[in-house]
């Protein structure tokens, strides 16, 4: 956490969650590339040798096979940097996302301009209980938590830790005194000559 620390927050700020990532980050792409590996045993072991191009076929397999082993390898490696160097952190006011090696990306979103937070898993997330979280914030923001562990969980807390900051202000003290309204006196209306009653209007007849 070399780059979610105290010297990095605000006044009042506390770190309250940080989501992990997943290790099967490291390893995800070789995890993939095993059924291609099977394979090619597979057709080392019952393609009878031969000649393709001029080579002997084994010899084009093995070689296939130890190419993509090295790129699987150097891919590993690759990862195994980014996962060094991935850093993720909610704190009371924002959500903070560090990524990268040689060239940095880092973002930050209040936690009160959050909208949505939705996961995603595939089928190895749901074996090995890892997933996406994608957040949606006022303005377009997007930012995203790559496979995290329990990722669910860590949705559930996230929403909890926005729930929780909107908090209603009180504002401790005497209420403010209303101020006196002086309605004027009514003024005295002098008694009428007569009451109101059921007034019958006499309709003469006609011809009368």
């Amino acid at each position: 956490m070399k780059f979610i620390r105290k010297k990095n927050f605000h006044e009042g700020e506390e770190l309250l969650y940080v989501p992990v990532m997943h290790w099967m980050y490291t390893v995800r792409c070789m995890v993939l590339s095993l059924p291609f590996f099977i394979l090619l045993l597979v057709l080392w072991f019952m393609i009878n040798p031969g000649l393709l191009f001029g080579y002997s076929i084994r010899d084009i397999i093995t070689y296939l096979f130890f190419a993509v082993l090295l790129l699987n390898v150097l891919i590993f490696i690759g990862r195994i940097f980014q996962y060094i160097n991935t850093e993720y952190g909610v704190t009371n006011k924002r959500l903070m996302i560090k990524k990268g090696v040689i060239s940095q990306i880092t973002a930050e979103i209040p936690t009160d301009r959050i909208e949505s937070i939705y996961c995603t898993q595939g089928l190895l997330g749901r074996i090995f209980r890892y997933g996406t979280i994608h957040i949606s914030g006022v303005g377009g923001m997007k930012p995203v938590l790559y496979m995290i562990c329990r990722p669910y969980a860590a949705r559930r807390k996230i929403v909890e830790i926005i729930e929780k900051n909107k908090t209603i202000h009180v504002i401790h003290g005497d209420l403010p005194r209303a101020k006196t309204v002086i309605k004027p006196e009514p003024i005295a209306e002098e008694e009428p000559m007569y009451r109101y009653g059921t007034f019958v209007r006499v309709v003469p007849a006609k011809g009368a």
